[in-house]
């Protein structure tokens, strides 16, 4: 049995602790036909690195396995196989990595197999050996590049295709022989049962967190209890987004507070008034300031109409002492740590902020103000520290829309 492996990585070289995130296994019989498919993504304890390639959310891998939790499952997947990738090298390295991790190993033997890549020599004409270009070339189906699962898929697919074109090629004979003969080490079972997590295909819609806050809960809620979801809330808006963090953050806090789902509701629409007020308080709303409104109102699952509707004409003036909603900018002077591979150069964005008037700094302490991250749900040390500490984590766009550094 042939066992094709492609994982996806936070990175590209094991000596710098970058971690698989993603892993699929196709086996492959001697023929050439898929029998089955293995895939899950992995928690890798840290941040996600280049997620512009693999373009897996810190959201998606949350709830996902570690490798630990992993490795006992896909050893026995592997049993009995040989492993081809492409770029059977790179792959192959981190599979072994993540096994040492875990205490445990694999077989050399198995970990030198095939390579779809180098094989592509006998097989794909010109000098492109790309998993896409060999795939277009020979007509196999490669739907989503970079979903480790998929991939695999389609490097099944090319070996089966190689093993059609060429069947009596002694690589596959002697590759087979090599699989029959591996001695492979016991595996104990994972002390904590897992279910494979599956990357979500973008068709997936999320409930509303507000529909996960028990509707029947008494009502024992005060002021300063609302005060303390508001003030949760505000800091959970600063960059329009709500992460996955944030809103296990504000479901934890509804509990633990007593506070129902009507009321949470009653609160949100509280904060959106105070968000509507802000933004006439020059008198006029621009169409950026009507979008932000827009965007909040969706965020919080109150409907645009009660935006229209307040933004129709100025509210009348208050004489509510409760203090107006923050504004989204933080202080000059403020500490700011960066975090995660983000779409500018981190330096390039340090220069920007020193110029401002901020101060960046290198690791998230109790006297950091705010913590930017290529993603808000990044298991980044520094990201975690900050969630520890309960300074805000933002997304990269608040430097642009909020902070005022120049766009691209």
């Amino acid at each position: 049995m042939f066992a094709v492996v492609d994982v996806e990585t936070t990175g590209v070289f094991t000596a710098m602790n970058h971690r698989v995130a993603e892993i699929g296994v196709v086996r492959v019989d001697a023929a050439g036909r898929i029998v089955d498919r293995w895939e899950t993504l992995v928690n890798p304890g840290r941040d996600l690195g280049p997620q512009r390639i693999h373009g897996i959310r810190a959201a998606d891998i949350l709830d996902a396995p570690t490798f630990s939790q992993v490795a006992p499952a896909l050893a026995e997947v592997l049993q009995g196989s040989i492993m081809v990738a492409h770029n059977l090298s790179f792959d192959a390295a981190f599979l072994a990595h993540e096994f040492r991790k875990a205490d445990l190993s694999l077989p050399e033997a198995f970990l030198g197999g095939l390579c779809t890549m180098r094989l592509a020599h006998d097989f794909v004409i010109g000098n492109a050996r790309s998993l896409a270009h060999c795939c277009e070339f020979l007509s196999v189906a490669n739907d989503r590049a970079h979903c480790a699962g998929d991939d695999a898929m389609a490097a099944a697919g090319l070996l089966g295709r190689y093993i059609d074109m060429d069947p009596d090629r002694h690589d596959w004979t002697r590759a087979l022989e090599t699989a029959r003969s591996i001695s492979w080490p016991s595996y104990a079972a994972s002390p904590r049962p897992f279910s494979p997590v599956i990357r979500a295909t973008g068709n997936r819609v999320e409930k509303h967190f507000l529909s996960r806050i028990t509707s029947h809960m008494p009502e024992f809620t005060g002021p300063e209890e609302h005060d303390q979801y508001l003030a949760l809330l505000s800091q959970a808006m600063l960059d329009l987004q709500l992460s996955v963090h944030e809103t296990r953050a504000l479901l934890r806090v509804a509990d633990e507070l007593g506070i129902s789902q009507e009321r949470c509701r009653t609160l949100h629409i509280y904060y959106l008034e105070q968000l509507v007020r802000a933004a006439w308080a020059d008198g006029v709303i621009t169409a950026q300031e009507r979008g932000d409104l827009y965007t909040a109102a969706d965020l919080l699952a109150v409907e645009r109409d009660f935006v229209d509707v307040n933004l129709s004409e100025p509210p009348a003036p208050t004489t509510d002492a409760s203090p107006a909603q923050p504004p989204r900018a933080i202080r000059h002077g403020a500490v700011i740590v960066l975090t995660g591979a983000m779409t500018r150069e981190r330096n390039e964005l340090a220069g920007f902020l020193t110029e401002m008037g901020y101060n960046v700094a290198d690791r998230a302490t109790k006297k950091t103000d705010l913590v930017v991250a290529a993603d808000p749900d990044s298991l980044s040390g520094k990201a975690a520290k900050a969630r520890l500490y309960g300074i805000p984590v933002v997304a990269e766009q608040y430097l642009y829309d909020v902070i005022g550094v120049p766009c691209l």
